[in-house]
């Protein structure tokens, strides 16, 4: 038991009354609502079995009390004793066959014992006459949810809106539906509808805007984040949220100070502030990127992403040795990202580190081998230092493990063609025209120099016919 059960002042009296006659060995006598805060006691101090023992005493004193026989079930569910509560919950739908607190109870049991349809059978009885029939519509929604049957989860999460559209808890459940089935359309179209319904509903405004997030559409994103800050201002959540749309939008000022309004004022959110690096990275501040990387880095040390973050900042500002001891932190944290992976090999390449690139670069490989753009990358860095015949190989490689990649082959015949191999490099150049036309520009886009070249021109108008 916790200090603060074991201050008596903390204990209700009587918790304490009963203690005492218990210890005096007299009778006792409670009324039933004592007796339930003398149970809710050491069911809040987690000790079921004495709560047990004293339900079972209580129903000697009041015998066929409803709310005690109910207390008693739920704690016998609780204790893993579901067959024992079945039985008495039958006996009290005898006494009171429309009490829904019976059916709910029921309903519980069932979904603990994954019996979700009965479950949901017992959680319709209740809602005729249950108090707040919107969240046993929550209920079904989640068992209807175990069942893997989410059409009928979201119609009844629909239900219980209907019923109260400030249910907080089924906008998040239908919002995390709809992100499971990556289903952005319907998701857009559903908080729409319940807006055109329930206009000053913030958690629905806020959840459109999270929509159009998933749609990538920014900007429809930031109108209703506006709307839901309209409602209420200090909404932290849709400031953090109009935040990552303004920062997606590469609007990275304005989603600075998004962020800081989304910051709790008394303590700091080490994400938060990774978030706020990562802008003033974009926008090639990295003094200050660096400087909220460790804040973040501070309050969570776990980051990787905000140690990868300050590796890139010190390798933009000449600090290499500092770079890479921040960067070997963030890929120790995480060992088989790629991205990071690829980040340090990129940077012990810039610093004329080839043998540490390429080990970097062959990790990547090995963490994901289907990975085409890190094969490619690592070629291009060793085309950047003039060492063509690690490229070749390394497109080789790539051509043998990925044969139906158009990419690969057009930058074989890229570094072929920049060495003067010419009668080599056509044939890759066919060989990848035939597999995607239209990726040709690629060569262009990453070699200039070789848009002039007659060879390539003579093949793109023969190909393009």
């Amino acid at each position: 038991m916790s200090n603060k059960l074991n201050d008596i002042n903390e204990i209700p009296w009587q918790v304490q009354r009963f203690n005492e006659l218990i210890s005096q060995e007299e009778s006792i006598y409670f009324d039933v609502d004592d007796f339930e805060e003398i149970i809710d006691h050491y069911v809040i101090a987690n000790e079921f079995r004495k709560a047990l023992q004293v339900s079972d005493y209580a129903l000697t004193v009041h015998n066929g009390s409803v709310p005690l026989m109910l207390r008693r079930a739920q704690l016998l569910a609780s204790t893993n004793k579901e067959d024992k509560a079945l039985e008495i919950l039958l006996d009290i739908e005898a006494l009171e066959p429309d009490n829904s607190d019976v059916f709910l109870t029921k309903g519980a049991i069932y979904s603990q014992l994954k019996h979700y349809e009965k479950a949901i059978e017992e959680y319709n009885k209740a809602v005729h006459n249950a108090d707040e029939p919107d969240y046993i519509y929550c209920n079904i929604a989640f068992e209807y949810e175990n069942m893997g049957n989410f059409d009928k989860t979201i119609e009844y999460l629909s239900k219980a809106l209907d019923l109260n559209p400030e249910n907080d808890l089924a906008i998040y459940e239908a919002a995390y539906c709809f992100d499971l089935l990556s289903l952005t359309d319907e998701s857009i179209n559903f908080f729409s509808k319940l807006i055109d319904r329930h206009p000053y509903s913030i958690e629905a405004w806020f959840n459109l805007g999270v929509s159009y997030i998933n749609a990538e559409l920014y900007e429809k994103a930031q109108e209703s984040f506006e709307f839901a800050l309209a409602i209420e201002p200090d909404h932290t959540p849709t400031w953090f949220h109009m935040g990552y749309a303004l920062s997606l939008n590469e609007n990275f000022k304005d989603a600075i100070q998004a962020y800081k309004k989304s910051m709790d004022k008394d303590e700091g959110d080490a994400m938060k502030y990774y978030y706020i690096g990562e802008c003033y990275e974009k926008m090639e501040d990295y003094v200050n990127a660096r400087l909220y990387y460790k804040k973040a880095t501070r309050l969570q040390a776990d980051i990787p992403d905000a140690w990868i973050g300050m590796g890139v900042c010190e390798h933009e500002m000449g600090n290499a040795k500092i770079a890479l001891e921040y960067l070997h932190r963030g890929v120790d944290l995480d060992p088989d990202n790629t991205g990071y992976l690829c980040i340090l090999a990129d940077i012990y390449m810039a610093q004329e580190n080839l043998e540490e690139g390429a080990n970097y670069f062959e990790r990547a490989i090995e963490s994901s081998p289907e990975e085409e753009i890190i094969r490619i990358d690592y070629a291009d860095a060793m085309v950047d230092k003039k060492e063509w015949i690690a490229a070749e190989n390394i497109m080789v490689e790539t051509i043998e493990k990925l044969p139906q990649s158009a990419i690969a082959c057009y930058r074989m015949a890229a570094y072929l063609y920049l060495q003067g191999k010419n009668k080599e490099a056509s044939y890759f150049f066919e060989e990848a025209m035939m597999m995607d036309y239209e990726k040709h520009a690629s060569v262009f886009e990453q070699f200039p120099e070789l848009k002039d070249n007659p060879e390539i021109l003579s093949l793109i108008h023969f190909y393009g016919q």
